[in-house]
């Protein structure tokens, strides 16, 4: 998998902050705190992005939001060998594998690039064409294939920096992530100042300027994991590894990473086709969905912090030939998960009305805004378990069966029951998301059963 005469790789060094690689003796609160202030800080800038733009008027609003939504398609793509990597990489940290860990992480970049490249390939020359698809006006569809068009460029460094950060935080270091995530943060926030609305001698851009905004934060992001690795500043190291393609490697990310992205990209198809169900009640209805769901995007950081930091010590402690241990962490961590949730959904629903009215000055609007937030609050906990054991298989390589948790709960229980409670028996919004609390009850059983009985730690990666 490695050959010593690749002359692109720095000699092995011996340098005592390196000397072994072995479980990390963080535990899962401090593993997941990072992750969760690193989604914070992503999450900030895309509201930024769309308060900026949002001065050009609605058509440039909506121009970014459909151009985002696509490009989450190529993102996705590329995602997937930084997907399969934290297994594998975990397992070889796990087992003091230095030579392993930096051969996956070589192998996922390679791969990465490789998906990045090819997903541009197809789109760069269709941009007006794929936006047209969503049925916007002419000026939207102008708008939203130049934002993508300038977004496409920086797919490149997009798959470079997820790949670094998938693997940092396999090592246990989820540090370094949050840090280049909030330098990347502060150039976007920055830039998009400059760039939008021409300043600092630079011209007006507008949706286009928020694009390559976008682009050069992600540029920094990646240049500072780049220097760091050369350097030889990170917990992985480069060996004297190769970066020919190895094709075993190859097949195992696939294998893995694979099943996560549908997985990802199932969940959204799903979202977008629950969204279609509630636009028959009408604006209000899809307006007030969308104020629980914006909310949402800070209610599932802890969650993602619990679930990636499960993946890690999961992955690491079955590297140990640990699987007691493995089983422990992934326990503790749903615990901690539904423990931080709950409150968080305690909140929500104390505090909905406010909420609503900090969003809106309809009140049909606020109404449902309560509604949703009320019920928002009651799935927390089933969230958190699906969080949470969902990372931990994923962790242990068990990518397929979140993938089918996802299809039972979301496609067949929300979509299908929401469906047909709107079509046979015309009942009214509360019953279609009273649906969601049965989606995520039914997939915290289906995990929970799942990680008890144990199969996960006998699987391969």
């Amino acid at each position: 998998m490695t050959s010593p005469e690749d002359p692109g790789s720095p000699p092995p060094v011996e340098n005592e902050a390196h000397e072994a690689l072995g479980v990390t003796p963080l535990g899962i609160w401090a593993l997941s705190w990072p992750t969760m202030l690193a989604m914070g800080a992503g999450t900030v800038v895309r509201l930024t992005d769309f308060a900026m733009v949002g001065d050009l008027g609605p058509a440039a609003t909506a121009a970014i939001g459909i151009g985002g939504n696509f490009y989450w398609l190529i993102e996705s793509l590329a995602s997937v060998p930084s997907l399969g990597l934290m297994a594998i990489l975990a397992r070889a940290v796990g087992s003091g594998d230095r030579t392993l860990a930096d051969a996956s992480h070589r192998q996922a970049h390679l791969q990465g690039l490789a998906l990045a490249l090819v997903g541009c390939a197809f789109v760069f020359p269709t941009t007006e064409l794929a936006i047209g698809l969503y049925g916007v006006e002419d000026d939207v569809v102008g708008l939203a294939a130049s934002y993508l068009w300038w977004r496409l460029w920086g797919t490149v460094p997009l798959a470079i920096a997820m790949t670094f950060g998938s693997a940092l935080r396999a090592a246990g270091d989820t540090r370094t992530p949050l840090w280049a995530g909030l330098v990347g943060a502060s150039v976007n926030v920055f830039m998009n100042w400059v760039l939008i609305y021409g300043k600092l001698g630079f011209p007006a851009l507008g949706v286009a300027g928020a694009a390559i905004a976008s682009n050069l934060a992600i540029a920094t992001m990646t240049i500072h994991f780049l220097v760091l690795w050369w350097a030889r500043r990170l917990m992985l190291v480069p060996t004297a590894g190769s970066w020919r393609p190895d094709l075993d490697l190859q097949r195992r990310l696939l294998r893995i990473g694979v099943p996560a992205g549908l997985e990802g990209g199932l969940f959204q198809v799903g979202l977008m086709l629950f969204q279609r169900i509630m636009s028959t009640f009408g604006t209000n209805v899809v307006a007030a969905y969308n104020v629980g769901s914006m909310l949402l995007n800070f209610s599932f950081m802890p969650g993602v912090g619990f679930s990636v930091a499960a993946s890690t010590l999961v992955g690491q402690h079955l590297g140990a030939s640990d699987s007691g241990r493995a089983s422990r962490e992934g326990w503790r961590a749903m615990f901690l998960a539904i423990g931080t949730m709950t409150v968080i959904g305690l909140v929500l629903a104390l505090f909905a009305r406010p909420i609503a009215d900090a969003f809106t000055n309809d009140p049909e609007v606020v109404e449902l805004s309560v509604l949703v937030l009320t019920i928002f609050a009651f799935a927390h906990p089933l969230m958190a378990i699906e969080f949470a054991l969902g990372g931990a298989l994923r962790g242990a390589g068990d990518t397929v069966f979140p993938l089918i948790c996802v299809f039972s709960g979301l496609v067949v229980v929300r979509l299908g029951i929401a469906a047909g409670l709107v079509v046979f028996f015309d009942a009214p919004i509360e019953w279609v998301w009273t649906v969601l609390i049965l989606d995520y009850a039914i997939k915290a059983v289906l995990f929970v059963e799942r990680f008890r009985r144990g199969s996960w730690k006998r699987r391969r990666v």
